[in-house]
C-alpha cells in the first residue's frame, strides 16, 4: 500500500514539474508602445500576427510568430475542459504572459484594477467569432495559441485565452457560467458585481466586447449563476537568462587605394665645368720612413715539434752506432794484445855464446 502511494506521488510530482516548465509555443513575442508598422511576415516555416488595441487613451501593438509546424500540431490534439485548456495555454503563451508583466511593472502609478484591465482590453480587442462560423462545429473550444493565431474566438476561447494570462501573472481567477454565456472572475480590491464561493470573492470579467472592466456585468449576461470553477494561481517563472555573448564588431573594409598620378619627371640641369684657374706646381711631400713591422711566421715555418723529436732521434741513432761499433773494436783489440803478451816465453839463461 505505502509502495503504490509512493510511486503515484513521484508520478504526480514529476507530471506538475514537467508542465511547469513546458516549452513556450511563441517563438518571439514583443509588446511596444504606440502602432507599429512593421508586421511580422508570413513563411514556410513561420506564422507572424500583429494586434494593435487602445487602453486608457494610449494605442500598443503586439508582435508574435509562431513555428508553422508547432502550430498545426494543435489540430488534431484531444478539447479537454476548460480548466484543462487553461493550464495547456498558461505554459504555451508564457512569452506572452512575460511580456504583460514587463509592461506592468513599467507603469508604476497602474493600480490593481488597471492592471487587470489592461489585459482585458487585448482581449476585447479580438473580434467574436461563431464555431460554426469558424470550424463547422457547434462548440468547439480552441486552445490559447490558437485563438490568438486565429484571431479571435466565442466566450469559451477568449474566456481560456484571458484566464491562461491573469494566471499566469499570478492572480486567482475562476469560471463564471451563465445560462449560454461563460465568463471569469478575478479575486482582489475591485468593486462592482462579484460572485461568492466558498469563502472568496470574484469579481465578474467580461471578455467579448470592448470597454467592460472589472466589475461591470453586462445586462445580456442575465443575473443566474450556473457554476463556479476555481482555478488556482500558478504564475509563470521568469525566462532564464541567457548567457552573454560577445559579438566580435563587424571588420571595416579598408578603403581601395587612390591611384596617384605620377609627377612629370623634370630634367636635371646639366652640370657646368668650373672654371680652370692656372696650375700651381705642387709641393714635394716627404715620404715618412717605414716602421719595420715583425715579420710573421707563417704555420709552415713554424718547426713541429715532432718532427724535431724525430730529427733528434735519427740524429742520436746515427752518431751513437758509430761510435759503438769504434768503441766495440777498440775494447777487441786491447784484449787481443794482452793475450800475445801472456804466451811469450821469456828464458832468463844465458844464451851460449857462440
Amino acid at each position: 500500500m505505502f509502495f503504490r502511494f509512493f510511486i503515484t506521488l513521484s508520478l504526480s510530482v514529476f507530471l506538475i514539474n514537467t508542465n511547469a516548465f513546458a516549452e513556450d509555443a511563441l517563438n518571439d513575442v514583443r509588446i511596444v508602445d504606440g502602432i507599429n508598422q512593421n508586421r511580422p511576415p508570413n513563411t514556410r516555416q513561420t506564422i507572424g500576427r500583429r494586434y494593435i488595441w487602445n487602453f486608457k487613451g494610449k494605442s500598443y501593438t503586439i508582435l508574435m510568430t509562431i513555428g508553422v509546424e508547432k502550430y498545426n500540431s494543435y489540430s488534431g490534439k484531444e478539447r479537454y475542459d476548460i480548466p484543462k485548456l487553461v493550464e495547456e495555454g498558461r505554459t504555451t503563451i508564457g512569452n506572452l504572459t512575460r511580456e504583460f508583466r514587463q509592461v506592468i511593472k513599467q507603469k508604476r502609478g497602474w493600480s490593481k484594477q488597471d492592471q487587470v484591465d489592461f489585459v482585458l482590453s487585448f482581449v476585447q480587442s479580438l473580434p467574436y467569432t461563431l464555431d460554426d462560423v469558424t470550424t463547422s462545429y457547434d462548440e468547439f473550444r480552441r486552445y490559447a495559441i490558437e485563438t490568438l493565431i486565429e484571431g479571435g474566438g466565442d466566450c469559451e476561447d477568449t474566456t481560456i485565452l484571458v484566464a491562461s494570462i491573469l494566471r499566469g501573472l499570478g492572480e486567482s481567477v475562476a469560471l463564471i457560467s451563465t445560462p449560454g454565456h461563460i465568463a471569469l472572475g478575478v479575486s482582489g480590491n475591485f468593486t462592482g458585481t462579484s460572485v461568492n464561493y466558498q469563502g472568496t470573492k470574484y469579481y465578474y470579467c467580461e471578455t467579448t466586447g470592448a470597454g467592460w472592466t472589472v466589475g461591470v456585468m453586462p445586462s445580456a449576461a442575465g443575473n443566474t449563476i450556473e457554476e463556479v470553477v476555481p482555478l488556482s494561481p500558478s504564475k509563470v517563472p521568469t525566462k532564464p537568462k541567457t548567457p552573454d555573448v560577445t559579438v566580435p564588431e563587424p571588420v571595416k573594409p579598408s578603403p581601395e587605394p587612390t591611384p596617384v598620378e605620377p609627377k612629370p619627371i623634370e630634367p636635371k640641369p646639366e652640370k657646368t665645368e668650373p672654371e680652370q684657374s692656372e696650375p700651381t706646381e705642387p709641393k714635394p711631400i716627404k715620404p715618412e720612413p717605414e716602421k719595420p713591422k715583425p715579420e710573421k711566421m707563417d704555420d709552415e715555418d713554424q718547426p713541429n715539434p715532432v718532427g724535431v723529436i724525430i730529427a733528434i732521434l735519427f740524429l742520436i741513432i746515427g752518431i751513437g752506432i758509430p761510435v759503438g761499433i769504434y768503441l766495440y773494436r777498440v775494447i777487441k783489440e786491447d784484449n787481443d794484445d794482452d793475450y800475445n803478451d801472456d804466451d811469450i816465453f821469456y828464458d832468463d839463461t844465458d844464451s851460449p855464446s857462440i
